[in-house]
């Protein structure tokens, strides 16, 4: 198909008016040789984060901000689907949080030429754990080297997330779609694309996942933490019983 650029940055973004500004500049400050943009999904926000993306967007055509309806009641699933289902989406889908930056200029180049090498489905890279002011806090870099390219299929069921940025090709994400949750949507994603397709992975640290007082993971509580981890137990279990499915009715699939 036709693609009006060859990548596409996407932030979901809801009252983050301390933390989009770096965002969006980390995005358009990447180093593509092909053309590239960032759509920015603004999700209902309150606190100024509108008009410092309006006032960004006014100084940079790379720059798209989308906005929901107040009736579409979307999460952060809903919002990637707003973004890559845009006729202004690239071939690749590179994700990249509100509060979070690359960690150089070449992330998505990287990401890109991972697609290209292997032809894989989704990318998937590595991060590092920091505060506000990038230094690193404990456990520092998160790479998940216990998921390889040899046992990715499976191993993706055993693990608790699968890692950081995520990037996807264009048009098999917009089929999958993204459910529309603002938790455990990523881990959700990735099982389902390991089901049938090729993950790539990158072990080098490509993104800061920065945390502060402001960030939603920041502090969780043991009940919060809980409830994370039994839905993700419910995503394993629905993922399970898919894949056997998929081998009792294979062109059911």
């Amino acid at each position: 198909g036709e693609y009006p650029v060859m990548a596409s940055v996407v932030i979901p973004v809801r009252n983050r008016v301390a933390t989009i500004a770096d965002a969006v500049r980390s995005a358009l400050g990447q180093t593509l040789p092909l053309p590239f943009n960032v759509i920015v999904v603004d999700n209902g926000s309150t606190d100024g984060t509108s008009q410092v993306l309006d006032d960004m967007a006014a100084t940079d055509s790379r720059l798209i901000v989308l906005r929901p309806g107040p009736d579409e009641h979307l999460g952060i699933g809903g919002c990637w689907n707003l973004g890559v289902h845009h006729p202004l989406c690239g071939r690749f889908a590179v994700q990249l949080d509100s509060d979070d930056l690359y960690s150089s200029p070449s992330p998505p180049q990287t990401i890109v030429d991972k697609f290209r090498r292997e032809r894989c489905a989704m990318v998937i890279g590595s991060y590092r754990m920091t505060n506000f002011q990038l230094e690193t806090l404990p456990p520092g870099v998160i790479d998940h080297k216990e998921w390889t390219d040899t046992n990715g299929h499976n191993n993706a069921l055993r693990i608790n997330g699968l890692g950081a940025p995520r990037a996807f090709f264009t048009p098999l994400l917009r089929k999958i779609r993204v459910p529309n949750t603002s938790y455990g949507e990523d881990y959700a994603l990735g099982l389902a694309f390991s089901r049938e397709y090729r993950i790539g992975r990158i072990y080098d640290v490509l993104y800061l996942c920065r945390r502060w007082e402001g960030n939603s993971d920041a502090a969780l509580s043991i009940e919060k933490q809980n409830q994370n981890n039994s839905y993700k137990d419910s995503l394993r279990t629905l993922e399970i019983r898919k894949r056997q499915a998929l081998l009792r009715h294979p062109l059911s699939w």
